[in-house]
Formats: C-alpha cells, structure tokens, sequence
C-alpha cells in the first residue's frame, strides 16, 4: 500500500515537473484497462501507448524523473501472467535540424531508452521483449512553430503488445 501512495505522489510530481511525461494514467491503470477491454481476443494485440517520455534539445537520455514509472512498467511486465508482452519504443525528434540528425537523434533516444530498461539493474528487462524505431521529425504531436510544441514532439513513446490471455484468467467474466 505505501508502495502504490509512493507511486502516485511521484506520477503526479512527473506531471507536473520538468519531464512532461505524456500520460493519463499510471502503467498498471493502463494495463489493467487494456487487459480487459481486450480480453475475449485470442493471440497477440496491440494495447497501446503506455506512456511517452519527453526530452529536451538534443538529449538522448530519459530524465531520471520517470524513474518510477518505468519501474512500475518493469515490474508489471515481468509478472508471469505478462510473461509475453513486449514493447516497442518509437523516438522522434521536432521539426528543427536536418533528415539526418532527427533520424540520428530520435533513433538514438530508443535505443538509449532499451539501454535503461535492460541494463539499470532494478528495470532489469529482458533485451529481446524491446525493440526500437527512430522516426525523425515525422508524426509530430503538436506544432513545431512553439516552444510547447517542440518539446511535446521530443519524445518516446512507449508502446505494448501482448496476448492477454494469462493476465485476464482472475477478471470477471
């Protein structure tokens, strides 16, 4: 109990930091949503964005401000009734900078993300249930003509897959 207390002060000291951290709910909120809105599907589904981390100009390290939360994603995910879910982190970059440096920098921002998840010994994630894309400036979530803009398309998102068949075995049906 006082870990989950612990856990939502921190999600709404992220909120309302310097991370900007794009989200509406914490990881197990979202899984548990996902999991049963997709519970009667057999094999692999797309659940969706668990979560985006923003980052500063030219950064490709995570603020260690999401800390907790990629925690808690950790340790949902290495539950045995998760034991197939797997992520996909997509980097991208604002419109400012040439084809070359976004591709560069958003695909290094993924890969840097997959460093923390599978090296920090308390994420501790399995290399091979994370993949990564870079995908530049494309897809941006908001204008890049502002300062709020850029900062909101300076991002990783962090998506999920996964069959639900194990974790949903203990709902209502």
């Amino acid at each position: 109990m006082v870990r989950g207390l612990c856990l939502s002060f921190l999600f709404f000291s992220i909120l309302s930091g310097d991370c900007y951290s794009q989200i509406e709910t914490t990881p197990l909120e979202f899984l548990r949503e996902q999991e049963i809105k997709y519970k009667d599907i057999k094999g692999e589904v797309y659940l969706g964005r668990v979560m985006t981390l923003n980052y500063p100009t030219g950064v490709t390290d995570a603020d260690n401000g999401y800390h907790p939360l990629l925690l808690e994603l950790s340790d949902l995910l290495k539950t045995p009734l998760r034991k197939n879910y797997r992520l996909l982190l997509k980097g991208y970059t604002d419109g400012r900078g040439s084809l070359e440096v976004n591709m560069r920098l958003s695909r290094k921002r993924a890969e840097n993300l997959k460093k923390l998840l599978v090296k920090d010994p308390y994420l501790s994630m399995k290399n091979g249930r994370i993949t990564t894309e870079g995908h530049g400036s494309a897809d941006p979530v908001a204008s890049n003509e502002t300062a709020q803009g850029r900062r909101l398309n300076r991002r990783v998102d962090i998506l999920i897959f996964g069959d639900v068949t194990e974790a949903v075995r203990f709902v209502d049906k």
